[in-house]
């Protein structure tokens, strides 16, 4: 299926959920998976159908390096436990917007780049608005009741490891650094998200991202 006609039926059941609050959309998936470029276009297809659309990320949510690289720099149970603030996530952001929340929220509690926390405006939500939310482990356990509507973007390891190492390639130095670091961190803690918090069955959608033109409904 062509990639815009797939992301087109997704508006089409997103639009079309009867909830009295604002619609918590998330999209998961394993690192480099395209789950973000993916959640992007969602967010953009449904601005052009005119919907007030809120685009986020579990990634404004980080603990601070002292509490992410306390296991390890490159622990993948590290990057599990402990790469994100769960709580504050919840607290700050999806359950203001769940169906006995108070609208307040905010999108961010830790500026990444300064490893500082950050006390941003608090922004209120009116009940029509569609937020778009990204992550890694968006569907683990305590999570995954606070989304209303769950897609779970499937790409196999290999070609997720190989756009994620041509991706990070600066970052880590050399591709082959990145590379491992997507090997011994980022795809052994998503395996671990894979068997312990089986998020493909707990998804509405799942989709495969293989073919970055033509994605298929797995589960649909």
């Amino acid at each position: 299926m062509l990639r815009s006609k797939l992301i087109s039926d997704l508006a089409d059941r997103i639009v079309n959920l009867k909830i009295d609050h604002p619609v918590r959309v998330g999209v998961s998936g394993i690192t480099a998976s395209g789950k973000t470029t993916f959640a992007n276009e969602l967010a953009e297809e449904l601005l052009s159908r005119k919907k007030k659309v809120i685009r986020t990320s579990i990634d404004n949510f980080h603990h601070p390096r002292t509490t992410r690289y306390k296991q390890g720099k490159i622990s993948a149970i590290g990057y599990y436990e402990d790469a994100h603030d769960y709580e504050s996530f919840r607290q700050k952001l999806l359950i203001p917007l769940g169906p006995s929340g108070n609208l307040h929220y905010q999108l961010v509690s830790l500026d990444l780049a300064k490893d500082e926390y950050v006390n941003p405006e608090i922004k209120v939500a009116t009940k029509d608005m569609i937020f778009i939310v990204d992550g890694t482990f968006l569907f683990k356990q305590g999570l995954v009741n606070l989304f209303d509507f769950k897609i779970f973007v499937h790409t196999d390891f290999e070609l997720a490891r190989k756009r994620g190492a041509k991706r990070e390639e600066r970052a880590f130095g050399s591709y082959k650094e990145a590379e491992e670091m997507f090997i011994k961190r980022y795809h052994a803690a998503s395996k671990f998200y894979l068997e312990q918090d089986s998020p493909q069955l707990n998804a509405d959608v799942v989709i495969n991202n293989n073919d970055l033109h033509n994605m298929e409904f797995i589960k649909h």
